[in-house]
């Protein structure tokens, strides 16, 4: 990869200029608070500050791979969202919380993981859930420091792709990828987020855990009620 200690801490200055100040607090999700907009009074959710048309039929997972409760909430969340029916769309999104250098390179990796071998990217997230944040069941310590060789050969093996491949694919669109790794951080104040995980529903709302009491089912049930009501009456069901 391309990426040097000066681009790396370039993307690190523009993710902190979008983020409200970051911390873990003791709840079940990861706090993101600070300017995110309130709750409605009575809803099971947060409405997005400002409607994201291009979203209107996505149901996105917002995601980082620092977080303890993604990891937890991560497979479930995916596989309720591989069952939506059209014309609703799922996809699982990373945001960058920080300007560590191993959550730009997670998110770096996981774009080319898209363009390469998109049927893929539930190993890519396993693996990378377990450098960051290491496996105690399995006596696996986080990493540190994760290297772009590493990410390379981690997106070669799962991809299936001979690394003279996959060196020259990040040779012709790395440099456009590594222009979206902003994006990233802006989501946060897009989306208005409170705390990782979320899941926004066709560009209008924002669900966490925490809004069904930290239940997984609860929560998933409430993530089928609200996308009903989506494919129901449109963004003006919510």
């Amino acid at each position: 990869m391309s990426f040097s200690v000066a681009r790396r801490a370039l993307l690190g200055a523009i993710a902190l200029a979008t983020l409200p100040s970051y911390g873990l607090e003791k709840r079940r999700t990861t706090s993101l608070q600070d300017t995110a907009p309130e709750s409605p009074v009575g809803k099971p959710y947060d409405k997005v500050p400002s409607v994201v048309k291009a979203d209107k039929d996505r149901v996105r997972l917002l995601f980082t791979y620092d977080c303890q409760f993604c990891r937890s909430y991560h497979n479930g969340i995916v596989q309720w969202g591989n069952t939506l029916p059209s014309p609703l769309r799922f996809e699982a999104t990373p945001v960058l919380t920080s300007d560590s250098d191993n959550l730009v390179l997670a998110i770096y990796g996981r774009l080319l993981m898209q363009g390469l071998a998109p049927s893929k990217l539930k190993l890519y997230d396993y693996a990378m859930y377990t450098y960051v944040q290491g496996d105690k069941d399995a006596g696996v310590a986080p990493k540190q420091i994760i290297t772009a060789d590493e990410v390379i050969r981690l997106i070669g093996q799962q991809a299936e792709v001979p690394l003279v491949n996959l060196r020259a694919f990040i040779k012709q669109h790395g440099a456009a990828i590594e222009k979206q790794i902003p994006n990233h951080a802006m989501m946060i104040s897009t989306y208005g987020l409170k705390a990782t995980p979320s899941v926004a529903i066709g560009g209008q709302v924002v669900v966490t855990p925490d809004h069904a009491g930290g239940d997984p089912q609860q929560f998933l049930l409430l993530l089928n009620a609200l996308t009903s009501r989506l494919i129901q009456g449109g963004l003006n069901a919510l």
